[in-house]
This record gives C-alpha cells, structure tokens and sequence, in this order.
C-alpha cells in the first residue's frame, strides 16, 4: 500500500476518518475529500504523515464537474489515484412506501447512487491505468432484504451494489477490481454493529495485491448477532 493515492470519499464522517487513520498508517498517500475545507484540512494535518503527505479536497458529489475537478486536482498534486473508497451515503427511514413522497427517493438516490457514480466515473480511468486499482463502495443488509418503512433507502443502496458490482463486470480482464462493503451499523457498543476499525482493516485486504481476485462480490460485514 506504501506510496499508493487512495481517495476517500466523506472522509471527514465518522467511518472516513478511521479508514483514513488506518490507510495512512499503512503509508499510503491520501486524498480526503469532504464538503467542508476547514474539517477535511484539519484531518489530513492530525495524520499520520500529516499536510506534507495528505491533502484534503473540497468536493459536491452530486455535481458531475465537482467531482471531475476534485479528480483532477489530486492527480497535480499527489499524483494520480489507484483507490477509491466510495464511503459518502445517507440514511433515511420510517416512513410506509404508501405514505411517502418523491422526495425522499430523490434525496437518497442523489445521496447514495449519484455520489457514486460520479466518484466512480471521476477516477475510473486512473484506476483501471494503476497496477492494482481498487474500487470499495458500501452498502447495508437491507439492500438484499429490505426491512418496512425503509424503501427509498433500500431502493437506493441496491443500486449501489448493482452499480459496483456492474463495474467490476466492465473490470474483467485488468488488474483493478470493484467491490461493495455491506453493513449493518456502525458502532462498538451493539452486536449488531460493526466496529470501524474492522471495516477499515476489510478494505485495506479488498485495496491489497493479494485480493486482485476478489471483483464484483458483496462482502458481508453485519455484527455479531
């Protein structure tokens, strides 16, 4: 991992910066990219390495040309990105598909599938170019069995899935790969939630050499229970 640009999305949430404390650990260089300058500038100097190693980005996901000129920008000043961890998404819920309204389904599928693929199309051509290029998205369990009063959400992350999942297919035959993370909850209290810690030791072995066979598959991270 040691040298190698990896972009994290949402860095600055409470899943990004313990992904990005443990891939700057490994050595890795990073680019954080979050909607607040101040927030993701304070990050990148309190890591490892600090502002001389990482860089943060201020980014809108859900603008195509935003997300293109974040791209670029990191490619002039680090270099260009052979990871992406896609790790930007919301949540919203309880509300009966019948008494919803459109909006909800537009917020999360501009929040959950747009960030996506936009982030994906931004970097897409560095990593496909990169001796292991990586894509790592995340989803939740309700995706692949949505639970009541959760169908703009669940609707929204299967899109992800099929998304990166559809991309690794497109991948086939180079060095780089696309996988979605599936989680429950993020948390160290419950066991139904998954410490981040964990999660970002999972994406760092999906980011390795050694998983360069691991593409287009749905990894599994629900708790204990």
């Amino acid at each position: 991992m040691s040298e190698r640009v990896v972009a994290i999305t949402g860095a600055t949430g409470k899943l990004g910066r313990v992904v990005a404390a443990h891939f700057a650990g490994t050595g890795a260089r990073l680019a954080l990219l979050a909607r607040s300058e101040e927030e993701v500038a304070a990050l990148a100097a309190e890591l490892p390495g600090g502002a001389d190693r990482h860089a943060g980005f201020v980014v809108d996901l859900g603008d195509a040309a935003s997300t293109r000129s974040a791209a670029t920008a990191i490619r002039e000043r680090l270099g260009p990105a052979s990871v992406l961890l896609q790790l930007v998404g919301g949540y919203a819920g309880g509300t009966p598909f019948a008494d919803g309204d459109d909006e909800e389904f537009r917020h999360l599928l501009d929040l959950n599938l747009w960030s996506t693929i936009h982030a994906v199309r931004a970097f897409l051509p560095d990593i496909v170019a990169a001796e292991h290029g990586r894509i790592v998205t995340v989803s939740t369990y309700v995706a692949a069995a949505p639970t009541p009063k959760h169908a703009a959400y669940a609707a929204s992350k299967a899109a992800v899935e099929a998304l990166t999942i559809s991309v690794a297919r497109d991948l086939a035959g180079t060095r780089a790969t696309s996988n979605v993370v599936v989680l429950r909850s993020i948390g160290d209290e419950k066991p139904t939630e998954q410490r981040p810690e964990e999660v970002a030791e999972v994406m760092a072995f999906l980011c390795s050499p050694e998983a360069g066979t691991i593409n287009g598959q749905r990894i599994p991270l629900i708790g204990r229970a």
